[in-house]
This record gives C-alpha cells, sequence and structure tokens, in this order.
C-alpha cells in the first residue's frame, strides 16, 4: 500500500486494518499506543486519561477505565486500545464512556469477550430495556441507541484481535433505537450570530486553517468530520470564471480509502465563493510545505500547533473547540451560540426556505435517503419536505435499488429501470455503463453525453479517474492557448464527473445521510 494511500486510511482506521499491515498483533496494539500522546499526557496505563490537557478549556475531557474493571486487565486493555483508534478517528469519546454498560452486562452473563455471537446483543438490547435511571424512570431511546451502539461499534473497530470472537457482518446488525430526540439537538443559527461569526472568520486575525475550515462549512453545510477530510488538491481552476471543488465524504463510507468524494463547480464571478477558492489556494501552500513532517499526509488542513510545533490535520474536537472559544470572546449568548453541526442544519433550512426542492436538497446534502432530511430542517421546512415526499412516492420516482439480467444496478430513473429489465436488446456499454436501447438511438457514438446512460457502479473510480484526467487536460490546453481543444475538454469532464456524482449520489442504500 502506498504512502498516500495508507494516509487516506487514517479517519477509517480500525484493529484490522492496522493487523493486516504489521501481520502481528503485538505490533499492531504498539503502534495504535504509540499514537496516544496526540491526544494526551496521561500514560497509556493510567486508569483515567485527560484528553487535549494543553487546551484552554476550564474543564478537560477525561475518560475513565475504572468502570471496566468487571471484565479484568484484559478487558480494560481491550477498551483502551478501543479508545485509542475512537480518537485517531476523529469520533467523540462519549462512544467509550458508553461501552462500560456493555461490560457490566457481560459480566452480569458471566461472559468474556470471545463467547460473544450475533445473539448477545439481542439479549443486551433486552438487559438496556430493563435498566432505570435513579428515579426510577426507563432510559432515554437515545441513550439506549448509543449503549448499544457502543458496543456494536467495539466490535466493528476490534474485530480480528485475538481476544475477541470474530462477528462476521457486524456492521450489518441494526440498531432498533432512534438516536435522535424528538426534537433535534442542532439548531438553525439566527441571522445575528452568522453575521457576528461571517465577519470574524473574514478577517486575517483568525487563523487561515480555522478560516477555511470555518467558510467550508458555512457555504456547504458539511460535517465536521467531512471538513477536515478534505484533500490537499480540492479545488483546480479551470478559467477564470470556473474551479472545482471535491468534497470529502466520510460518514457510511463504502470506499476502501474510507473517504468518498463529490466534485462541484465554483463561480469564481461570485465573491464568496472567489473568497473561499483564494482561501484553500493559500491554505493549499501551507500545507504542502508540512507534508514531509506531517504524520497525516494529503489532507488540506494540515497546520503546526502552536505550542508543541507538530504538523498535524486539524481534529473535530479542535474544531468545536475553537468555535466555542471564539463565540465567548464575541459575548455571543449561550443559548445562541452554535456547534459544527448547526451549520448543516442551517445550510438545509435556508435553502428549504428559498423554494428548493426535496430532490435538490438531498443532493445538496448528499444524504442517502429523503427521511434524514428531517432531523437538518426547521419544523416548518421539515413538513414541506414531508409533502414534497408524499408527492414523489405517488410519482414512484423514489426507487433506488434496479436488477439487470441479474446485476443490482443504482441510481436509474424508473424509465430505465423497465427498459432495462423488459428489453432484450438493453445492453452494456465497455467503460460507460448501460444502454436501454441501441435501436432506438439516433446518435451511437455519443452515447457519454447521452441522457439515457445508466452508470455503472463498478465504475466509480473510473468516472472520477476521467474526470481528474480531462482537467488536467484543459489547463494543458489551456496553458498554451488552445481555447476550443479545451472547452471540449472541459464537458468530456464535466460529463464523467456527472456520472460519477449520480452513482455516487444514490447507490448505497441505508437508514441514515451521507455528510
Amino acid at each position: 500500500m502506498s504512502t498516500s494511500a495508507q494516509s487516506k486510511l487514517i479517519r477509517k482506521i480500525s484493529f484490522q486494518r492496522i493487523l493486516e499491515q504489521t501481520k502481528k498483533e503485538k505490533v499492531a496494539e504498539a503502534s495504535l499506543i504509540a499514537s496516544l500522546p496526540n491526544y494526551t499526557t496521561s500514560s497509556f496505563d493510567s486508569d483515567s486519561w485527560v484528553l487535549d490537557k494543553r487546551s484552554d478549556k476550564a474543564h478537560p475531557d477525561r475518560i475513565a477505565f475504572k468502570e471496566f474493571k468487571p471484565m479484568g486487565k484484559t478487558g480494560i486493555h481491550l477498551a483502551k486500545l478501543f479508545a485509542i483508534i475512537v480518537l485517531n478517528r476523529g469520533t467523540n469519546n462519549s462512544i467509550v464512556n458508553n461501552l462500560h454498560k456493555y461490560f457490566v452486562f457481560l459480566s452480569s452473563q458471566n461472559m468474556n469477550l470471545l463467547q460473544v455471537d450475533k445473539k448477545t446483543f439481542s439479549h443486551y438490547s433486552f438487559w438496556i430495556e430493563q435498566q432505570r435511571k435513579s428515579d426510577g424512570e426507563p432510559l432515554k431511546e437515545a441513550y439506549k441507541h448509543h449503549l448499544l451502539d457502543a458496543a456494536l461499534r467495539f466490535h466493528q473497530l476490534m474485530n480480528r484481535h485475538s481476544y475477541i470472537s470474530y462477528i462476521k457482518g457486524v456492521e450489518a446488525i441494526e440498531n432498533p433505537y432512534n438516536r435522535k430526540s424528538s426534537d433535534s439537538k442542532y439548531k438553525v443559527i439566527d441571522d445575528q450570530t452568522l453575521e457576528v461569526l461571517d465577519d470574524h472568520f473574514s478577517q486575517n486575525t483568525t487563523p487561515l486553517h480555522f478560516r477555511v475550515a470555518y467558510w467550508i462549512m458555512r457555504l456547504y453545510g458539511t460535517r465536521p468530520e467531512d471538513t477536515v477530510n478534505y484533500p490537499l488538491d480540492c479545488v483546480k481552476q479551470l478559467s477564470d470564471e470556473i474551479a472545482t471543488i471535491k468534497h470529502a465524504i466520510v460518514k457510511n463510507s463504502k470506499s476502501d480509502k474510507g473517504i468518498d468524494y463529490n466534485i462541484e463547480f465554483l463561480n469564481l464571478k461570485e465573491p464568496m465563493q472567489k473568497m473561499l477558492f483564494d482561501l484553500i489556494i493559500t491554505q493549499q501552500k501551507n500545507s504542502n510545505q508540512l507534508q514531509d513532517s506531517s504524520t497525516q499526509k494529503g489532507f488540506l488542513l494540515t497546520h503546526l500547533h502552536p505550542i508543541n510545533h507538530i504538523a498535524h490535520v486539524v481534529s473535530t474536537q479542535r474544531l468545536g473547540q475553537y468555535l466555542k472559544k471564539v463565540q465567548h470572546k464575541l459575548l455571543i449568548p449561550d443559548s445562541k451560540r452554535a456547534v459544527p453541526r448547526d451549520f448543516k442544519k442551517t445550510a438545509i433550512t435556508m435553502r428549504a426556505e428559498n423554494g428548493w426542492t426535496i430532490p435538490q436538497l438531498k443532493h445538496f446534502a448528499n444524504h442517502r435517503t429523503y427521511a434524514s432530511l428531517d432531523s437538518y430542517s426547521a419544523p416548518s421546512e421539515a413538513f414541506m419536505i414531508k409533502e414534497q415526499r408524499k408527492v414523489l412516492m405517488a410519482e414512484n420516482k423514489l426507487s433506488d435499488r434496479y436488477v439487470f439480467k441479474g446485476k443490482i444496478i443504482n441510481g436509474i430513473d424508473v424509465i430505465f429501470e423497465k427498459k432495462l429489465s423488459e428489453n432484450p436488446r438493453a445492453h452494456k456499454i465497455s467503460n460507460l455503463g448501460y444502454c436501454p436501447d441501441v435501436s432506438g438511438c439516433g446518435n451511437h457514438f455519443e452515447c457519454l453525453g447521452c441522457e439515457s446512460l445508466v452508470p455503472d457502479k463498478d465504475l466509480e473510480e473510473y468516472y472520477l479517474e476521467q474526470a481528474d484526467r480531462y482537467i488536467k487536460i484543459t489547463e494543458k490546453q489551456l496553458e498554451i492557448g488552445d481555447k476550443a481543444k479545451a472547452k471540449d475538454s472541459f464537458h468530456l469532464s464535466t460529463l464523467f464527473a456527472s456520472l460519477y456524482n449520480k452513482v455516487t449520489n444514490t447507490k448505497k442504500g441505508g437508514n441514515d445521510g451521507k455528510r
């Protein structure tokens, strides 16, 4: 595996992946433990870890391991390895704290981690249902979701460790509990707060990597975990008026790299988009100079830590901390302060208010399902989205999976589905996709630009490679002044990018959004 490929696995690290690279379990463990100083000055053997001790937080985060004692020293050791993986992935460390209940359950059943199978999680769910809060009230639905999710994630991320049973398909086990309460914990940021924040992050006095992160979230409503994973080469200029931006999508990624991408165009005549483009170009130059010394290579938001001067990628936790610190200094009231995820809800709601349709919102948010938009829209907009969904359902436009001669295909219109399944003349076109019926085609040699062409999910990476390839060709042709050929090459790039976006935006089934 190349160094570049390894660096892209950082955010999707698991014990199995480390084991595949090192081949020996003790070496895999040692490599994990060696990364602990990136997050705490506490030693691996400490009963509790104080996270980000160098920050100016009044109450630093802690992970206490005394709660894992029911499973003995081995259980504590495994819980600590799991905690490091969680920290390396930039995931909220509360998942580690939620795991201790699972260990208590296993201890109460006189079970060890080598005896766990798929049925164990059903028993654990039943046990969770019997638990009560100190006042005798049952546990909230969201908390039950987090408890079961912690157990499932533990087995997913620690798979292949010799002290834990290997459970095939554990990632497909469904969590029956709703992880969100009836009221979303994310809010729409009010106009006055946005105005204050926009003004602050427009000033050069703000660290550049935080400015870039802010404006990516502000303009595109990205999740914090997506924001910190933007690739170093995320923007490319095609002309004085147009550039491309490659968005990172980490959540539920199906790529071997652990990160999916979505290509969009930047209008360099639009002031806000031009400002973001210029900021990213400057950040690219800074990040490029740090690549040799950084442990995480190929990421846009690489910077030097202000205290220890170590090159690293800004974490989601640090992003939230900085935003909180800024709002405190700007005297924004507690009730109005934003967290990074609020930018996603704000972006979706603002667009809904301006008349965007539900398919447009789903595409913008990079969500797998229409239902997942509900938690990111204000009540009135959520109602509007549900009403639009009813119309779409009535028109049979929500089908996501199709079969073509025994093969599952994703991302096709229902008309194409019918043509492919019922027409014996429908066929596959090498390196392009599927043709519903060439006998009804009047332009046999223009398949790439044909609206009827159905993308092949197996060609996802090929589409992306071709889009990038023709962008590079466009750049070279513009350099020598051949604008006519550059225009044609740019058109080919957009066609391949369209196929890539179509198959990636609709191919992945599931119950949650992508970004």
